[in-house]
């Protein structure tokens, strides 16, 4: 199993700032707090590993093919 990722409140602040939303002072350290506990919890997971997490979902490509087919011809 790899180690997960560790959250910290300059990533969120940064994250966030590029989006142009501000935090009230010590926010992004309790958001990060709860990001690290959700993401720690989910690397203990252990049907995590049997996910496929690389793979397009079956309904994802098939509204694909319809979309395709009853796009106009160019």
């Amino acid at each position: 199993m790899t180690a997960a990722k560790q959250w910290s409140s300059e990533a969120i602040d940064v994250a966030l700032e590029a989006q142009g939303i501000a935090l009230a002072p010590k926010r992004a350290e309790r958001l990060a707090a709860g990001q690290q506990s959700l993401l720690d919890a989910s690397a203990a997971d252990p049907l995590r590993p049997a996910l496929e997490f690389d793979a397009d979902p079956p309904g994802f490509m098939l509204a694909l093919v319809r979309c395709k087919a009853r796009s106009p011809s160019k």
